[in-house]
């Protein structure tokens, strides 16, 4: 993925995220020894902002993690109404002024209007957009700017646990899923066209296939460059009454930021090492990896990888005839049951605009893995009922 540096008023790239936690320190150290983050800057807080910020960074991703430090204000309410949660996505960009015109325009409700700020490495411009829930998008403009990180933080060294766990090699953020209450999707989606310069990249509609276990609606925003990739979910009518979008709303209270996909060249030694580390990782059943040896049999694909590989280390394969995708997951990563952080490997493997005409299950999101995980699932179950019933016959006998 390449940074677009071309004209025109555009998002260029992720620049970090922010969340909103209870304790910074603590949860800043927790993506250090789990994650193999490397600590980065601090932001003390002061009298005009009660606030301390802890970054974190692994290579092009970088994290901050901001606490109160005094009672009241913003972060305290939404702490209370959501939890530990993923407040802000920031995106560098070119022509600020430009972009930030276009989004009055299209009556976005800018929550900070440009603002500058300056300490000995230069000069940052910024300013802040609402977009769903309680989630912001700041947009940044540090063409001017030499430090670190940001101004008015300082530098942090390296914590020693890293001299002696292995590295993660996690490099970039592939994409950040969103999951939105009933029925916002399509003006969400609409937001990210009027106000960023961003466009539709692929959708699917899960109300038809899938399983009874989660039926959702997808739709995906990028930029010119395609290195902002940002997916929307809302649940859609299946067979069962409820599904992971509309449960994520009802544990955050709100829509908003579900999980952060992270990349790496080398999924198999990341999740090892990740495992090394402690991090807390979802495995998956067996009968989901006899699954797929089956589905590659028919399959022109080839994978480097092997399937006991794949299983050793809970890495999930979706496959299509251009190319493959391996992707991983944490438990939740916080005290409620909504953020989780994705690990994936590309080969060749990216969602295709051909779905916005045709309705294609080839998302690039590993959209066929939530089906023949589920089936998985129900082989297990059925060949445990089957043995149940055996053993019962041999006790009758």
């Amino acid at each position: 993925m390449t940074r677009d540096r071309s004209s025109g008023t555009r998002v260029l790239d992720f620049h970090h995220l922010v969340f909103w936690v209870g304790n910074a320190k603590t949860a800043s150290s927790y993506f250090v020894t789990r994650f193999g983050f490397t600590p980065l800057a601090t932001r003390a807080p002061d009298a005009d902002r009660p606030v301390l910020s802890e970054a974190v960074r692994s290579n092009k991703i970088t994290i901050v993690f901001e606490s109160p430090t005094a009672a009241g204000g913003e972060i305290s309410k939404e702490l209370t109404a959501h939890g530990d949660f993923v407040k802000d996505v920031a995106f560098e960009v070119q022509d600020l002024d430009g972009l930030v015109k276009r989004a009055k325009g299209a009556g976005a409700d800018v929550v900070k209007d440009i603002t500058e700020e300056k300490d000995d490495h230069g000069s940052v411009r910024y300013a802040v957009l609402k977009t769903y829930g309680d989630n912001t998008h700041t947009l940044i403009d540090r063409s001017e700017y030499g430090g670190v990180f940001l101004p008015r933080y300082s530098p942090l060294q390296n914590d020693v646990i890293n001299n002696t766990l292995p590295t993660t090699n996690l490099e970039f953020i592939d994409h950040v899923e969103g999951n939105m209450e009933d029925g916002t999707l399509e003006d969400s989606v609409s937001w990210y066209e009027k106000n960023l310069n961003m466009h539709r990249f692929w959708c699917v509609d899960y109300k038809h296939d899938l399983t009874p276990y989660s039926c959702i609606k997808s739709a995906s925003v990028i930029n010119q460059g395609e290195t902002v990739l940002l997916s929307l979910n809302e649940a859609a009518k299946g067979l069962r009454p409820t599904s992971k979008a509309s449960e994520f709303v009802r544990a955050l209270g709100a829509s908003g930021v579900e999980h952060v996909a992270l990349n790496t060249d080398d999924i198999v030694t990341t999740m090892k090492n990740l495992k090394a580390r402690g991090a807390d990782i979802l495995s998956w059943p067996p009968t989901y990896y006899q699954l797929i040896k089956e589905k590659l049999k028919g399959s022109s694909v080839k994978v480097a990888e092997s399937i006991e590989e794949l299983q050793e280390n809970s890495i999930l394969i979706d496959f299509d005839e251009r190319g493959y995708m391996l992707q991983a997951f944490t438990k939740h990563v916080q005290a409620r049951p909504t953020l989780f952080i994705e690990i994936l490997q590309r080969r060749n493997h990216r969602a295709s605009r051909i779905c916005l005409i045709f309705m294609t299950y080839k998302s690039g999101f590993g959209a066929m893995n939530y089906k023949w995980v589920f089936e998985a699932i129900e082989n297990l179950e059925a060949t445990k009922a089957g043995d149940e019933e055996e053993e019962e016959n041999k006790a009758k006998s």
